[in-house]
């Protein structure tokens, strides 16, 4: 996903807004640096865990009744 990031404070945005939240810059770059990042970053797979360990949590004490 291309992100964009702010020339005057350096404020990374997922998308291409009209300007910066944090400064109100309006003007920013492509922003490639953390392409390669933590499949974490992804919200999908950040709840799919939760919901994975919810799940094994459930499991486990109905399991133990």
């Amino acid at each position: 996903m291309a992100k964009w990031k702010c020339d005057q404070c350096g404020t990374v945005h997922r998308r291409n807004p009209n300007k910066c939240r944090s400064c109100g810059n309006t003007v920013l770059s492509p922003y490639h640096g953390d392409e390669g990042g933590s499949p974490l970053d992804d919200p999908r797979v950040r709840y799919g865990l939760i919901a994975l360990a919810v799940l094994l949590v459930v499991v486990l004490v109905v399991a133990l009744l």
